[in-house]
């Protein structure tokens, strides 16, 4: 039976609290506490909620529902520090096709098939292929979760038939588009612009951009440390490792270079004339005169969206210039591996996968080489002695 407690924290904020038992791994006790403003029937009726959806799970599992195991489930991703956004949308995606489903399914009664009807009810809802897997993999990851903590002897989901995911063919916007959107962001908000042109020249992603310091550049050599990226999180905005928790140094050119140096100098120059003062560690792109805070990634986002509209190009996304910077990395002949280091994969196959189809097109192009190396010559010039 779940116990709960309630405290008074101050006149009409109360805290509540339910004990889960004890965490099958580290044997320390579970408990799941919650603020609630108002009156202490309102708390009363919050405390009893709580017991009521944790009351049938104890600390080995038994009895346990498959809503129960993914609410531990997404505790454990807070626990391991998995950005906030992911987590809001593992949440989003939970209740809105997860839990009203499966929520009350017992794990012991859990089934493949239960699972394989969900996603064929999905699809009849028009759910794409791509958001059915993505589903499944959220409760993949949690029936997982359960294996280890011992509370199920394997996993339903490898038994489970999610739709199959045909690659999209990546179509990166062209190069007068990425012109003519960094020219019609400088005319909107120079601030935001060289953000847009080095989005563009390093194929970082919008977080990286945003938590990008002054210290993190080193203009002289030319290069930018990679470390970390914003996130919108509750209450605000947070620093947090990159995607793939990796530390990457990015090359600039010339043009990068120059890019930064303008924009420092007028950075400074707004500074001095509102009598505020840029720190080394100061924030690149920031709302701030002191750059004190970073730019939101969200409003970056928007931001992006209303000049790309002005333009007529509505079909261009701020993560397309990503794929314009890889796109054209690769048509230049940039090794794969050089490629996915700049932007930061993890593995040098995730950017064989993605961007396949720059592959093969460079790949008829080797074809035609060696054909042109090892034709047979002709018999017009086999007569003069020549070769093809």
């Amino acid at each position: 039976m779940v116990r709960g407690t309630k405290r008074k924290k101050k006149d009409g904020v109360w805290e509540v609290r339910v004990y889960l038992g004890r965490d099958p791994v580290t044997g320390n006790p579970r408990q799941l506490s919650k603020t609630v403003r108002g009156s202490a029937r309102d708390a009363d009726d919050v405390l009893r909620d709580l017991i009521a959806k944790h009351g049938g799970a104890s600390s080995d599992g038994v009895g346990a529902t498959f809503g129960q195991l993914l609410d531990l489930w997404l505790e454990e991703c807070e626990r391991l520090d998995r950005s906030p956004t992911t987590i809001r949308n593992y949440k989003s995606q939970i209740e809105k096709g997860i839990r009203p489903a499966l929520g009350k399914v017992k794990l012991s009664r859990l089934s493949a098939k239960n699972l394989d009807e969900l996603y064929g009810a999905m699809k009849e809802d028009g759910r794409s292929a791509k958001t059915i897997r993505n589903n499944h993999a959220i409760i993949s990851s949690a029936l997982h979760q359960a294996v280890r903590w011992g509370w199920v002897r394997d996993s339903v989901a490898d038994r489970a038939r999610p739709p199959q995911v045909s690659q999209r063919r990546i179509k990166a916007p062209s190069v007068e588009s990425v012109r003519a959107v960094v020219a019609a962001a400088e005319d909107r908000d120079p601030r935001l612009a060289p953000l847009l042109m080095l989005a563009a020249l390093t194929g970082m992603r919008r977080g990286e951009l945003c938590a990008l310091r002054w210290s993190d550049a080193d203009l002289e050599t030319g290069e930018l440390d990679v470390s970390r990226s914003v996130v919108v999180a509750v209450g605000g905005l947070t620093e947090k490792a990159t995607k793939t928790d990796r530390f990457r140094r990015v090359a600039l050119d010339e043009v990068g270079v120059l890019l930064l140096r303008q924009h420092l100098a007028n950075v400074e120059k707004w500074a001095a004339e509102a009598e505020a003062t840029v720190a080394p560690d100061a924030f690149v792109f920031s709302p701030y005169l002191d750059g004190s805070k970073p730019f939101r990634p969200d409003n970056v986002t928007s931001f992006f969206i209303r000049v790309r509209d002005g333009l007529g190009l509505k079909e261009v996304r701020l993560h397309d210039l990503r794929h314009f910077t890889a796109t054209q990395l690769i048509g230049a002949g940039v090794d794969v591996r050089t490629v996915a280091g700049r932007l930061g994969h993890s593995d040098p196959s995730l950017t064989l996968r993605v961007y396949s189809h720059l592959i093969e097109e460079r790949d008829r192009a080797a074809a035609s080489i060696m054909g042109k190396v090892l034709s047979v010559p002709s018999a017009s010039t086999a007569e003069t002695g020549t070769t093809a």
